[in-house]
């Protein structure tokens, strides 16, 4: 008896440490339903000919790419650039002041062209439910799909608010 017993603790702890053995992104095929959906909403509201997309890659970065490829298929002006994340918050209380505007040690500061409108992306997963949020400069526009059977179908109506 405790030798079945031993037996079956081994074989539970066993499959306590079980791996799963798939890499890469599990949501690779529905990721490019949503993305190429996203382009034909994002066309519908921003002219592709006339405008640049400054688009702020984060996780997952295969969205990310997937997203790139198909706004530049679709026409848009795009330019990349990675999300940093911050280690530690800004010091408020640092004794760094701004020079006196009246110096003549002061030179103005040249502004970097301006790079398109800022384009971040946010994408969920779940077991069946995905989410797309995208911050389009100051507007959010998202949408929810559900997944059955391996298939991805919108959850509802693109939601938009400026």
């Amino acid at each position: 008896m405790r030798i079945l017993l031993s037996a079956f603790l081994c074989a539970c702890l066993g499959a306590c440490a079980f791996q799963p053995l798939t890499k890469g992104n599990p949501f690779a095929a529905l990721d490019e339903k949503i993305a190429s959906d996203t382009v034909n909403q994002l066309a519908r509201l921003y002219p592709p000919a006339k405008t640049q997309f400054s688009l702020v890659v984060s996780e997952p970065k295969s969205f990310g790419a997937l997203l790139s490829d198909r706004l530049r298929a679709k026409g848009y002006a795009l330019s990349k650039k990675e999300e940093k994340t911050r280690l530690m918050p800004p010091d408020t209380f640092g004794a760094v002041f701004s020079p006196k505007p009246a110096d003549e040690g002061n030179k103005p500061i040249k502004t970097p062209a301006p790079e398109g409108i800022e384009l971040r992306y946010v994408l969920n997963h779940s077991a069946d439910l995905s989410r797309v949020t995208m911050v389009v400069g100051h507007a959010v526009l998202a949408r929810a799909y559900l997944v059955e059977n391996g298939a991805i179908a919108p959850a509802g109506p693109w939601t938009f608010k400026e």
